[in-house]
């Protein structure tokens, strides 16, 4: 188990890294184009897209820093009522459905990717960006998320909390 978490760790530090730095783009590409069209009556022609980009990208790293402290969508009215047997049977199942879809999800996305960088399909933009490079964070984003659900089904059976306050997210609650 600490095998996993500790690769987890280590690929969750770089996600968020890689999150915060696509926001930033995201809001200077923004900015830049309001400026353009402000001052210049001229438009990147790209913002659109590339803050499409940055924002699914950002999205997607994040999802397991969520799922692994607690910051996921859950349901806790309904478990935290419940004995902590069932508590157990629950988070497992839980863990079980979410690791088989972000599987599911990281094949087919996957796919996806592949079929873009097989055909060499391109963004129907000015810039025409090879679709794979944008679609490529979308199964290795999901495969993350399937290895954090893994981690959390693992440690409901164990009967182990997963870490809930890191110094990653500590003071941005």
């Amino acid at each position: 188990m600490t095998a996993i978490s500790s690769l987890l760790d280590r690929l969750e530090r770089v996600a968020i890294a890689a999150a915060i730095v696509s926001v930033l783009l995201m809001g200077l590409l923004m900015n830049v184009e309001v400026f353009g069209r402000t001052l210049f009556g001229r438009s990147t022609q790209i913002s659109d897209e590339f803050a499409g980009y940055f924002f699914t990208a950002a999205t997607l790293l994040c999802l397991v820093p969520a799922l692994r402290h607690g910051r996921f969508l859950r349901v806790e009215a309904v478990i935290n009522r419940v004995p902590p047997a069932i508590q157990t049977i629950l988070k497992v199942i839980g863990g079980v459905i979410g690791a088989g879809m972000s599987a599911v999800l990281a094949w087919t996305t996957f796919e996806l990717a592949w079929t873009s960088w097989s055909y060499g399909t391109v963004s129907l933009q000015a810039v025409q960006v090879p679709l794979v490079i944008p679609q490529a964070i979308l199964p290795i984003g999901f495969a993350l998320l399937t290895l954090a659900f893994v981690e959390q089904t693992a440690l409901a059976l164990l009967h182990r909390e997963s870490a809930q306050e890191t110094e990653i997210l500590h003071g941005l609650d």
